[in-house]
């Protein structure tokens, strides 16, 4: 089995804690790197299990309204979305310093320099 990354455990633990709470976690664990958390969650329940994650500073986000079969029939169901925090990627300074004549003071070039210079390009 393959180590977690910090955002799946984060994932996991919240989805735990949705469960709970009485609502349905619709995303498949382990969560995809891309992924958001999605949750269902009935709406007599939906304001009680909303103000329990605004406390934890959570930020669900509404997506649509869904059907739910239930015990006692079917129920209108509000589907939500949590963005979890994305690990950030190292950035790694490759760049090499110029090196050369173009890139430092190089010596003036003498007139016989120039002279063949222009003598190639024609110019004179």
């Amino acid at each position: 089995m393959a180590l977690l990354s910090e955002r799946q455990q984060t994932a996991q633990a919240l989805a735990r804690e949705i469960i709970r709470m009485g609502a349905w976690v619709t995303s498949p664990m382990p969560l995809d790197d891309s992924a958001r958390l999605r949750f269902q969650v009935l709406d007599r329940d939906c304001k009680a299990i909303l103000e329990k994650l605004s406390s934890w500073d959570w930020s669900p986000v509404w997506c649509s309204n869904l059907p739910r079969i239930c015990s006692d029939g079917w129920k209108l169901a509000a589907v939500y979305e949590i963005d979890l925090p994305r690990e950030r990627q190292a950035i790694i300074n490759d760049r090499q310093p110029i090196m050369g004549e173009l890139a430092t003071e190089a010596k003036r070039k003498t007139p016989d320099e120039v002279l063949q210079m222009r003598k190639y390009l024609g110019w004179k």
